[in-house]
């Protein structure tokens, strides 16, 4: 598979679904964070695009985001979040287990993806990650593998006040196994706004420390 041409597009992809106003409706919402859906294009599923503010600079929330040295002391939705091939310098394959949740509604699941890493001008940081195959990483019995469609996670300063940002997460996912899609979009939003608290969380315990 060649990974850099796969990154390049979706790149541009998770680009324009940062900047698209069109179409979306706010399904959840709590202090200074907000999660919105819309009907996805890419999958028989919800496009959701989450956003909070964060008391951190860019530069130094960025790595928080998705190194696994980081990710996996704050997230506590996942089991197992590890780096398992380098691309390039910007290019890496990951491995998440997660825990059940919804109650048990949704029982773990793994997915093995594609992260690239994109820097745009005006200081947008970005990931950007879609579900890939990898050899050493097939679909096993213990876990139902899940599918991450287009999605990615971005950082920005915010104007005025470099010390904060803006944090953005862009989720497109088909967990897989018979669940009915009222069950997926029922447990989503929430998952989303835990990911965000989780993260808001983990920020505060580290910060000053390691950040």
């Amino acid at each position: 598979m060649d990974y850099k041409k796969l990154s390049e597009g979706l790149s541009i992809k998770i680009f324009s679904y940062l900047h698209d106003p069109v179409g979306w409706k706010v399904v959840k919402s709590a202090k200074q964070m907000s999660v919105s859906a819309r009907p996805s294009t890419d999958f028989p599923g919800t496009l959701y695009r989450a956003e909070a503010l964060v008391e951190v600079p860019a530069p130094k929330l960025f790595p928080f985001i998705f190194r696994a040295e980081y990710r996996n002391k704050w997230d506590r939705a996942v089991q197992s979040y590890k780096l398992v091939d380098t691309i390039d310098q910007d290019t890496f394959v990951y491995q998440s287990i997660t825990h059940s949740y919804g109650l048990g509604l949704v029982t773990p699941r793994d997915f093995v993806y594609l992260l690239h890493v994109k820097t745009y001008d005006g200081d947008l940081l970005t990931t950007n990650s879609v579900s890939v195959d990898h050899p050493a990483f097939p679909p096993t019995p213990k876990y139902v593998r899940g599918t991450n469609y287009p999605s990615g996670y971005a950082c920005c300063p915010i104007p005025g006040n470099p010390e904060h940002s803006k944090f953005v997460a862009i989720v497109q996912v088909d967990l897989g196994g018979k669940l009915m899609p009222s069950v997926i979009d029922s447990v989503m939003p929430m998952s989303i706004m835990n990911m965000i608290m989780d993260f808001k969380a983990g920020i505060k315990s580290l910060k000053g420390n390691t950040l």
